[in-house]
């Protein structure tokens, strides 16, 4: 298996795990803002990516998105944990405890072999009045995992999606422009799962 099909294969398995944050404010935006250019883009229907400015090698990837949905509903969607193996294609997700709007969700990926299963348990803060959440790693297989969603709506039927992450899924001799690439894949296609399952629903 080519390293780009390897690549490929991780960001499909991993994109709904990586999922599970407290929105990131302009003042203290490590991606830092959003172009006029880009901002069309993302009017257009198009997803960009941003990356953190970092000299680290492992990078904290942001996308950004629309969709064509009202807000609400798409934070529904995004806190759905028990529809993720169906939304994002997860072996298995479960909740193992709730306190309030405090989560600690265990996810299962499955992936190509000769990697195998990977699961990670995660904190989740969800803060529905905002419509965002934040998720960092407690245990599991899957050696970093944090992240932020934030929608904002736009209007009626339409929110602007902010999608910011970093995980390292612990394979072996894995490098990190390998790591870099299928996060900057699994992001959009997050977003992309969740116009999918909203337009068919």
């Amino acid at each position: 298996m080519t390293t780009q099909i390897l690549a490929a294969s991780l960001a499909t398995a991993i994109a709904g795990a990586l999922l599970v944050a407290q929105p990131a404010r302009a003042e203290e935006d490590p991606f830092g803002t959003i172009s006029d250019k880009e901002q069309a883009q993302i009017d257009r229907g198009d997803i960009i990516i941003q990356v953190e400015k970092t000299s680290n090698a492992l990078k904290h990837f942001r996308a950004v998105g629309q969709v064509k949905a009202p807000a609400a509903r798409v934070f529904a969607a995004f806190t759905d944990y028990d529809r993720y193996p169906e939304i994002f294609k997860l072996k298995e997700t479960q909740i193992l405890s709730r306190k309030g709007n405090v989560l600690n969700v265990r996810a299962v990926l499955g992936l190509p072999w000769p990697i195998g299963d990977r699961w990670v348990t995660n904190a989740t803060a969800l803060s529905p009045e905002t419509l965002s959440f934040s998720y960092h790693r407690i245990e599991g297989t899957i050696l970093e995992y944090d992240g932020t969603i934030e929608v904002v709506p736009k209007g009626p039927k339409l929110c602007q999606v902010y999608y910011a992450a970093k995980g390292d899924p612990g394979i072996p001799l894995m490098p990190a422009w390998l790591l870099n690439r299928f996060q900057e894949s699994l992001l959009p296609d997050s977003i992309r799962r969740v116009r999918e399952h909203l337009n068919a629903n």
